[in-house]
């Protein structure tokens, strides 16, 4: 019998996935191809590369992720950003059977894998030394984004969830920002930390939801947004930012979509500038009222709530074992400033 996945260190876990990377790949017209394993954290995704020099990525998708029409909801999002608009967003590539999205099983896992082949998004990241222009192109790309998701007719079946969740890893339910997940938010966060920590996550879901609720979901603010846009998900090529990764797509408000972004910029020590470039570039295209802006902090610190539930959560696979400790503390710290400011 096998040794259960979970019980693997992150090297047995990354060897085993790249077997049945190559089995999900059988099911694909892609030549015999050399499989490099990218990122193991949530979902894993390797680089196929083919002897003719062709390139992709394969994504396996967690095991939490179980539905195909989300999936194939995505990609289709995908395929209608590439057709309609021409952005630099990953071409998903259908398999033998003309699907998008290729369902393999692991006798050591209860549940199957859900696996997406893209053909290689070319593009350089940034970290440290993005400067404003770049931020200005993130901003225009951002806007392009919410004009298409407002303008595109959604195929029947079409099925994405909130992102405003506060269980992140619930992928398949649409249970949006209720009291029960707030409570239970409440007590996750005491148990690993204080109570007084709780007293501070009550704090800021009160602050949120006060929010939300101000907002309401109409058309002008809410809709479908890629929910995940930080440094690590766009990249340059030619003058322009593109983007990857949209597995966390889904709908929200657009101001949560900016947030995602800036939040993950906060640490940079360029970011009052950084942010200036975003938002002008933005408002090219899209209206953003200083009113709206105003909210951008309430979102940041849902986003830094959502990051510490995650990292708690996630706490004893081999990626966070080590640091989810001292991140739950910097979040909390930054939440604690949140609501005293």
């Amino acid at each position: 019998m096998q040794q259960p996945s979970s019980t693997l260190s992150q090297r047995g876990q990354v060897r085993r996935m790249t077997g049945l990377a190559r089995q999900a790949l059988e099911a694909y017209a892609v030549p015999a191809a050399r499989v490099t394993p990218l990122k193991h954290v949530y979902n894993k995704t390797f680089r196929i590369a083919t002897p003719s020099g062709e390139q992709y990525v394969l994504r396996m998708c967690h095991p939490r992720r179980t539905s195909v029409e989300v999936v194939q909801s995505e990609l289709l999002w995908l395929a209608a950003l590439r057709q309609d608009v021409g952005l630099n967003v990953p071409a998903p590539v259908q398999n033998k059977e003309m699907q998008y999205v290729t369902v393999i099983t692991d006798v050591s896992v209860p549940r199957p894998y859900l696996c997406a082949l893209f053909h290689w998004t070319t593009g350089r990241f940034l970290s440290r030394t993005l400067a404003p222009a770049h931020l200005l192109q993130v901003g225009e790309l951002t806007a392009r984004l919410h004009h298409h998701a407002t303008q595109w007719e959604r195929p029947a079946g079409f099925t994405r969830r909130r992102v405003d969740n506060l269980n992140p890893l619930r992928q398949e339910r649409d249970d949006g920002f209720d009291e029960t997940l707030a409570a239970q938010a409440i007590r996750a966060v005491a148990a690993v930390s204080t109570p007084q920590a709780g007293t501070v996550v009550a704090a800021v879901i009160q602050k949120v939801w006060a929010m939300l609720q101000a907002l309401g979901e109409g058309p002008d603010t809410f809709g479908l947004i890629h929910a995940d846009l930080h440094q690590r998900n766009y990249l340059f090529h030619n003058g322009r930012a593109g983007a990857i990764d949209f597995d966390d797509c889904g709908y929200g408000h657009w101001l949560y979509d900016l947030a995602v972004t800036l939040y993950c910029l906060t640490d940079h020590p360029h970011f009052a500038a950084l942010k200036e470039a975003f938002l002008t570039g933005y408002r090219r295209s899209r209206p953003l009222s200083k009113e709206q802006e105003t909210y951008l902090e309430t979102f940041i610190a849902l986003r830094t709530l959502q990051d510490l539930l995650w990292r708690i959560e996630e706490r004893d696979q081999p990626a966070f074992r080590d640091r989810w400790h001292t991140q739950m503390l910097a979040g909390l710290q930054a939440l604690r400033e949140f609501i005293h400011q």
